[in-house]
């Protein structure tokens, strides 16, 4: 167990910063940075589809699939496999949340109700879920062509 030095302030408690998780750098973003990504921007896309109507809808595909590009286009070139593994996770957390917070008549209690509202989120959005995953998988690997060329071009 690590011990920090005690000065009576509340930073003492805090670990150094090199074992802080980054989530940026001056190369682009992390895994987590990724994640974070598409994760904010569906949330918020589900968050506006919940409010205005039932279930994640077109506000939400579009919030997605963007958060996905972006997060596939500008993480670390070493993280393109989390880039191309996040978006069904990210899915299915955003659609269970969207489900704890939409007001539909499924009868049952509140497990129940989660799973129902989650398996249809699986099933209508299965468009949504694959086209951001296949658009994640295609910026990856034109990513990971066009930098092996780079690196191939500039050892020569």
């Amino acid at each position: 167990m690590t011990t920090w030095p005690a000065t009576g302030s509340a930073a003492a408690s805090d670990p150094p910063a090199a074992h802080a998780a980054h989530v940026v750098d001056r190369r682009g973003l992390t895994a987590t940075g990724a994640v974070a990504v598409a994760l904010v921007l569906g949330a918020l896309g589900g968050f506006i589809d919940v409010m205005t109507g039932p279930g994640l809808r077109t506000v939400f595909a579009v919030c997605f699939i963007a958060g996905c590009a972006i997060a596939a286009l500008r993480v670390h070139r070493e993280d393109l496999l989390a880039a191309v593994i996040m978006p069904p996770l990210v899915y299915v957390v955003i659609a269970f949340g969207a489900g704890a917070f939409s007001h539909t008549g499924a009868a049952g209690g509140w497990l129940t109700r989660q799973a129902l509202e989650l398996a249809t989120s699986l099933v209508l959005g299965a468009p949504v879920l694959l086209g951001a995953t296949a658009l994640s998988f295609v910026i990856a690997v034109v990513r990971g062509v066009t930098g092996r060329r780079r690196s191939a071009s500039a050892q020569a």
